[in-house]
């Protein structure tokens, strides 16, 4: 038997070499090529959307150790609190404060999720400003975009395709849905696809679009967004698809295509929202007072994130 100077057989080093190399070749097997990333870029209608919709699995995302995380805000949610001046400050001055503080909420949301925050783009388009009309047709809504709204949708689409690298073999796009009773959503869908198929056009790879709804419709048509939340997200820890608007005016849309189990992750989830505290808590001394808490208590409860699966 060989020895070293100490007495100890070199077979044992050897051992733990050959185990430390079989290791590492069994890690690389199940790593994809770190040359070759995923990459998922959210396109948010606002901010606090992005962890309603799939913060759980963004930070799988995050901490995969191979895909490539970005996210683009359409709008900064300047109409957020009452309409008019808030005590002495004006209305531009309280939306540019409004602007600044849900920025700074959701870097310090995405602090919590671990992604770098220069990842994060924020085009600042007006809230609720980007339909011109908007019509029910065969139970589904069919908007008519105005100038605002038409560049919007350009500015994504021309944005989205440079923020994946060469090297990218798939994009998944997370975003929401055509389904949304916000204007604002159905316009960030809109662009969303338009990126997808920009992507799946000029650099041939695969493209996975998924999209949620944050705020169903009311049963009845009615000319103010959102308040479909009375019932949605339902209460439970599980999105029931039951629960739903379902009435003549919009039938209840199809069955989601995919659900991620994130009942691991509702402590990350919830610290995330949290830090959007002007939505959860509200803020005011902008005006800022949030009427139905529960929203976003149900959405911290949430163990899963259900997607409609488009494929480019």
């Amino acid at each position: 038997m060989v020895l070293t100077s100490k007495g100890k057989p070199l077979f044992i080093l050897f051992s733990i070499i050959i185990m430390t190399v079989s290791w590492s070749a069994s890690r690389a097997d199940a790593i994809p090529d770190q040359g070759t990333p995923e990459v998922l870029i959210v396109v948010s209608p606002h901010p606090d959307d992005e962890t309603i919709m799939a913060g759980g699995t963004l930070y799988r995302a995050v901490h995969d150790g191979y895909t490539a995380v970005s996210a683009i805000y359409l709008s900064s949610g300047d109409a957020a609190g009452s309409k008019g001046k808030c005590f002495e400050v004006s209305v531009e001055e309280k939306k540019r404060k409004i602007v600044a503080l849900r920025e700074g909420e959701t870097r310090e949301a995405w602090g919590v999720i671990g992604l770098d925050v220069s990842r994060l783009y924020f085009l600042r388009y007006s809230d609720k400003q980007l339909v011109a009309e908007s019509h029910l047709i065969d139970g589904r809504r069919v908007d008519v975009l105005n100038a605002e709204g038409e560049s919007a949708v350009a500015e994504i689409a021309d944005l989205l395709p440079t923020l994946v690298p060469p090297e990218a073999q798939h994009l998944t796009i997370i975003t929401a849905s055509s389904w949304d009773a916000h204007p604002d959503h159905r316009v960030a869908y809109t662009a969303a696809r338009a990126a997808a198929g920009r992507v799946k056009s000029e650099r041939g790879i695969p493209v996975t679009l998924l999209s949620a709804i944050v705020h169903d419709e009311l049963p009845w048509e009615a000319s103010s967004c959102c308040l479909g939340d009375m019932h949605w997200p339902n209460p439970g820890p599980v999105l029931a698809y039951q629960a739903l608007c379902n009435s003549r005016i919009r039938p209840r849309p199809p069955l989601w295509d995919v659900i991620y189990d994130v009942s691991d992750l509702i402590a990350i989830r919830a610290a995330a929202l949290r830090k959007h505290a002007s939505q959860v808590k509200g803020n005011l001394s902008l005006c800022m007072i949030v009427v139905y808490k529960v929203y976003y208590r149900r959405w911290m409860e949430k163990t899963n994130e259900a997607f409609w699966k488009e494929d480019f």
